[in-house]
């Protein structure tokens, strides 16, 4: 059974996912808790006002990715900053530009893969439509979020009887272009059609159209996934689960702006800024404008200290990056993948992830500097890399440590099922994770020596 602290953090958790169903729909609910406690928006293209002790600012770059920081009250420029490092999006189907498709009697709509899905679990789901669209009203081009509440999509799997023996010996590998499309209608059931610009759906458009309340010929484009319509839920015999999509890496951004917002009671005495950077684009590598390869931290940093080289280099050598981002828990059924001495468990605290190929920001300094705040603040830290001949993914962190120059250590919490359209975490490590990073804006200062 979760402690009362364990649930009422899952719940927490549970709320925000099943609101935040794609990168812009996460920043829209960030920046709204964000503004809600006295955050103030700033535009990259505005000249900045003074960044004064105490002040609490947020920015958003492509409404899909975020940066909130606090102005410590004893900070000066050439201080370093805490950054919480997390990413917004998550493997799914993306829309295609021309969508329309007509096959042998059904309606479909055409999809891109995006990042590295396990895409066997998107068959036989209840599908529908989120995300950003770009509307023309009077001539002015304007951007409206959007998710369709109903299911209205469908990938179906094709029945054991009309496989080969081959097929079935092989296992379960569709063709990405061929077997992930989805049906969305029979042809027969479809009737007069909105009128679309050549190629696309006139049922996306319609469904679109209904939902924003404007004419279906007042889009003009997308930027649209498909979801699953099952809400998170707690479970688990003992309540002691979370089933969830985009657990990866939507636990990360939640526990960290928990953190920034939850515990200010020590920033009037902060010589540094506390910064939760959370971007889009880190499951296709993070090089894009809105990725952690871009330029949005280099700029804000940029804009914290002035002009000077001197004092920018002396806060990046005075700064630590925290990159949060899922960790690899034990399976059950498959203990064989995980290197024997570094096993995650669900419930037992974040883990530092370590790669000697630099996969991970993680050095031993950096490490160490984080076991010491858990400990701190009462927090279990587990450790984890790769066996020798296992494949190793990668973060944000290593992008960000290359690009700006500061160090960085990655942490997350261990998780099963990632990359599933259905991930799964153990709810007493959702706050373990916020106490970690915390800790990390209290308390780095009593332990950077």
């Amino acid at each position: 059974m979760a402690s009362e602290a364990s649930a009422r953090a899952a719940a927490r958790f549970v709320e925000f996912v099943n609101e935040a169903v794609t990168p812009f729909h996460a920043v829209r609910l960030m920046a709204s808790k964000l503004a809600a406690a006295g955050y103030v928006e700033l535009k990259e293209a505005d000249s900045w006002p003074q960044l004064h002790q105490g002040g609490k600012f947020y920015v958003t770059r492509n409404e899909s990715s975020i940066v909130a920081f606090a102005v410590g009250g004893r900070y000066a420029p050439g201080n370093g900053i805490k950054i919480v490092g997390a990413h917004t999006d998550s493997p799914n189907f993306a829309i295609k530009p021309n969508s329309k498709l007509r096959r042998n009697g059904f309606a479909q709509i055409g999809v891109q893969t995006y990042g590295g899905g396990l895409w066997h679990t998107w068959f036989d789901r209840d599908l529908t439509v989120a995300g950003r669209v770009l509307v023309n009203i009077e001539g002015k081009v304007s951007s409206r979020l959007v998710q369709v509440p109903k299911p209205v999509l469908r990938i179906p799997n094709l029945a054991i009887h009309l496989t080969t023996a081959k097929e079935r010996e092989q296992g379960f590998c569709p063709n990405k272009e061929d077997h992930l499309t989805p049906v969305s209608a029979t042809e027969g059931a479809l009737g007069a059609e909105v009128p679309t610009p050549e190629g696309q759906c006139p049922l996306l458009f319609d469904l679109l159209g209904k939902e924003l309340g404007v004419p279906a010929e007042a889009i003009v484009d997308f930027d649209l996934s498909l979801i699953d319509t099952q809400p998170a839920a707690v479970g688990g015999a003992r309540e002691e689960f979370v089933f969830a999509p985009r657990i990866d890496n939507l636990l990360s951004c939640h526990c960290a702006l928990d953190a920034l917002l939850g515990r200010g009671d020590s920033l009037e005495t902060d010589e540094m800024v506390r910064m939760v950077a959370c971007f889009d684009h880190e499951e296709v590598g993070s090089s894009s404008s809105p990725g952690a390869g871009g330029s949005l931290i280099p700029d804000i940093v940029d804009r914290l200290q002035g002009p000077s080289l001197d004092t920018r280099s002396r806060a990046v050598a005075k700064s630590f990056l925290l990159s949060v981002d899922g960790a690899h828990a034990l399976h059950p059924n498959y203990a064989a993948k995980h290197e024997q001495n570094h096993r995650p468990m669900l419930h037992r605290g974040p883990v530092i992830k370590y790669n000697a190929n630099q996969r991970y920001a993680t050095s031993g300094e950096t490490a160490a500097i984080v076991s010491m705040i858990a400990k701190r603040v009462g927090v279990p830290i587990q450790k984890f890399c790769v066996k020798n001949d296992s494949p190793c993914g990668s973060t944000i962190g290593p992008v960000m440590s290359s690009l700006t120059g500061i160090r960085g250590v990655d942490v997350g919490n261990a998780m099963l099922s990632m990359h599933s359209i259905r991930e799964m975490c153990g709810t007493a490590d959702i706050q373990h994770l916020a106490d970690l990073i915390a800790g990390f804006f209290e308390h780095f200062g009593e332990f950077n020596q």
